[in-house]
């Protein structure tokens, strides 16, 4: 199992300032922990995962990571991976961009998050992460749990 590292751009930094207020006109942010697949665009020969995670959690998370795994139109396991988002302060929304290797976007159906693979904060453990864990799409296939 391969982890991923986010790719940092500027244009990262404005589309997530950008979307705040979007975001805060759709009232409270749930408490825990929540991942949203935002887009998926082709990268020459990668799939590239604009993804949106939330700490809704009362403090800061030293480490957070989740386990990904895609599925082919014919149902089939192509790619199961971690994609680590770090550290994430206590309240704080963090969008990171994640290239799919010899991943076609077009051939994707489903993209499971197989678990929270790392979590950890002060008082908060990897148990408490996965039972207030939520994930939201807004891309053109299935996502989440």
């Amino acid at each position: 199992m391969r982890t991923l590292v986010p790719l940092m751009t500027p244009g990262l930094a404005l589309a997530a300032l950008l979307s705040a207020p979007a975001a805060a006109q759709e009232g409270p942010a749930p408490a825990g922990l929540s991942l949203e697949l935002n887009r998926l665009e082709q990268n020459g020969p990668a799939c590239r995962a604009t993804l949106v995670a939330r700490n809704g959690f009362e403090e800061s998370l030293d480490e957070a990571a989740f386990e990904l795994v895609t599925f082919d139109t014919a149902g089939l396991i192509g790619l199961m991976t971690v994609i680590d988002f770090g550290a994430m302060p206590a309240g704080k929304t963090l969008v990171r961009r994640f290239d799919l290797p010899e991943t076609d976007c077009g051939q994707l159906s489903r993209i499971l998050i197989n678990s929270v693979a790392r979590c950890a904060g002060h008082s908060i453990d990897l148990p408490r992460c996965q039972a207030d864990f939520t994930t939201a799409n807004r891309a053109a296939l299935d996502f989440g749990r």
